[in-house]
C-alpha cells in the first residue's frame, strides 16, 4: 500500500519550463518525417482554423447584433423543434388514447369520421402497413401498400411502387411539436354525431 506525506511531496522532481522546451524539441525531432508528424500538423491547423473562425464570428455578431439575434433566435427555434419531435410509440399512445375515449360514448353519439379513422389505423396497424420518417423537426406517419413481411414480386419491383407525387395520399399523420396533428384534428369532436 503507498503512503503519502508531506515528506515524499517535497522530494517531487520539478521540471521547469526550459527542460519542457527540451524536451518538446527531443519530441519534435524524433517524429520528424513520420506519419505521426503529418498527423499533429493537421490536427493543429484544423483547430487553428476552427479558432479563426470562431474570432471571426465573435467579431461579427457584435457587429451585426439584430442578424445574429435572429440568426440564434432560429437556431434555438429548430433545436426545440428537434428535441420536441413525436416519434412512432408517441402516435400508438396517442391512437390508443383517442380509441379510448371514443369507447366510453355510445356509439349512436359518436362522430363517423373519428370511428372511420380509428379503424383504419386499427387496420393498418394489424396489417403491418405503418410507416414513420423522422425529418428532424417534423414526423410522418404514412401507410404501406404491403406488409414488411410481404414477399411477392409486386412488393419488391420498383417499377410497380407507389411513384412520389401520390406519397401526400398515403401520409396517416404528422407529428410536430409532441403533437400529432391529424389525429388530434379528428377526435376534436367525436362525441358530436353530426
Amino acid at each position: 500500500m503507498w503512503k503519502f506525506s508531506r515528506k515524499s511531496y517535497s522530494n517531487a522532481i520539478v521540471i521547469t519550463t526550459d527542460q519542457w522546451k527540451e524536451v518538446s524539441q527531443r519530441l519534435n525531432n524524433k517524429i520528424k518525417g513520420t506519419f505521426f508528424e503529418k498527423w499533429v500538423k493537421y490536427w493543429k491547423q484544423l483547430a487553428g482554423d476552427y479558432k479563426d473562425v470562431a474570432l471571426n464570428l465573435k467579431t461579427e455578431m457584435q457587429q451585426k447584433r439584430l442578424k445574429s439575434a435572429l440568426y440564434l433566435s432560429g437556431i434555438s427555434l429548430l433545436s426545440y423543434c428537434a428535441t420536441h419531435n413525436p416519434d412512432l410509440i408517441t402516435f400508438r399512445a396517442k391512437y390508443v388514447e383517442s380509441a379510448n375515449e371514443l369507447a366510453l360514448i355510445n356509439p349512436n353519439a359518436a362522430n363517423p369520421m373519428a370511428i372511420n379513422h380509428l379503424k383504419y389505423i386499427e387496420n393498418c396497424y394489424n396489417s403491418n402497413r405503418i410507416r414513420y420518417i423522422n425529418l428532424g423537426i417534423l414526423s410522418i406517419v404514412w401507410v404501406d401498400e404491403f406488409s414488411e413481411d410481404c414477399d411477392t414480386y409486386e412488393c419488391k419491383c420498383s417499377y410497380l411502387q407507389v411513384p412520389y407525387r401520390r406519397f401526400g395520399e398515403r401520409i396517416l399523420d404528422v407529428g410536430f411539436l409532441n403533437t400529432w396533428w391529424v389525429i388530434s384534428r379528428r377526435m376534436l369532436d367525436y362525441d358530436i354525431n353530426f
